[in-house]
């Protein structure tokens, strides 16, 4: 396990990171997250939660050079809303900068299954420095404003979340409660011979297995105070991120990872002679907040001309 990949510097403890196939080999395979055995915040954390959840995903997206010893500015971060593939960096050393362009990863020159949502890194570059720009002078001009609006969209969500999570824990309290009352009957009833130890038997796995799905249910219904927490850590992180690039005139491998968490290229609409194109950008920490300067699609537009893209 690499440096970058260890939990621990979160705060937290993992027990159970490999296994054996037979005690007979030396040899340990890494488990999965989920067979791992995690203890959160039993030592001081050396980086924030978020801030190991985004490089595990930079990680998962890392660029691999091409042929002509380009990487595409915004690898790994496109993707397709047809069939939600990722579009590949396409370039050769004899293209200039201006050639080097995006496609969908299922296309294959039209052999494939989807088309091919082609798209410039040129022109890309353009219009992910316009609205980084725009959303940085947004911010600024109007820091509180733009809380309370974030807050706004935010809290609808989280209100419409909580009347659904109180419902569903009136529920399911009271069929633990009522549970509470058949268990001890059906021992009873057991117990007098009017059942059968095998209809016994799987009555009482069944409701046990019914109280533990409950108990968990419940105890979900208390994430959303773990969730407004958050809510207002990504707020603060994303306002910070606007102070700490100022004035970006050029995008750099850094802002972009800071700022994007992923592009959806929609496929070309060619009426009336004209090529326009719906580019759907994701900021990191505020994906789901609808506020129209962050989340309002952009479009791509050129004259058409001899070259076939699909």
């Amino acid at each position: 396990m690499g440096i970058l990949e260890r939990m621990e510097y979160t705060g937290c403890t993992c027990n159970f990171k490999t296994y054996s196939k037979s005690y007979k080999l030396k040899k340990r395979i890494p488990n999965a997250i989920e067979d791992m055995c995690i203890f959160p915040d039993t030592q001081e954390a050396i980086v924030s939660q978020a801030q190991w959840d985004r490089v595990q995903e930079l990680r998962k997206n890392k660029r691999r050079p091409t042929k002509a010893e380009r990487q595409g500015l915004f690898s790994g971060l496109l993707f397709c809303p047809d069939c939600g593939n990722k579009l590949h960096f396409a370039t050769c050393k004899n293209f200039d900068g201006k050639q080097d362009h995006y496609v969908c990863s299922s296309y294959k020159s039209g052999r494939g299954t989807c088309s091919a949502h082609y798209i410039r890194e040129d022109v890309l570059r353009e219009l992910v420095l316009e609205r980084i720009q725009a959303v940085n002078e947004y911010i600024r001009g109007d820091v509180e404003g733009f809380q309370e609006e974030w807050l706004h969209y935010r809290r609808a969500d989280q209100e419409r979340d909580i009347r659904e999570d109180q419902k569903r824990m009136e529920q399911a309290k009271k069929r633990l409660a009522t549970l509470d009352v058949v268990m001890p009957r059906l021992y009873e009833d057991y117990a007098l011979g009017e059942i059968s130890k095998e209809k016994y038997k799987k009555m009482t796995s069944d409701y046990e297995a019914e109280q533990e799905r409950l108990k968990l249910e419940i105890e979900t219904t208390e994430e959303w105070v773990e969730q407004r927490q958050a809510m207002g850590d990504d707020l603060d992180a994303f306002i910070a991120l606007t102070k700490k690039y100022v004035d970006v005139t050029e995008l750099t491998q850094t802002i972009v990872n800071e700022y994007i968490k992923k592009i959806i290229i929609q496929a070309p609409d060619k009426s009336g002679g004209k090529r326009r194109q719906k580019v759907e950008i994701i900021f990191n920490f505020v994906d789901e907040v609808e506020i129209p300067v962050l989340a309002e699609p952009m479009i791509a537009e050129s004259t058409l001309g001899r070259k076939k893209t699909a």
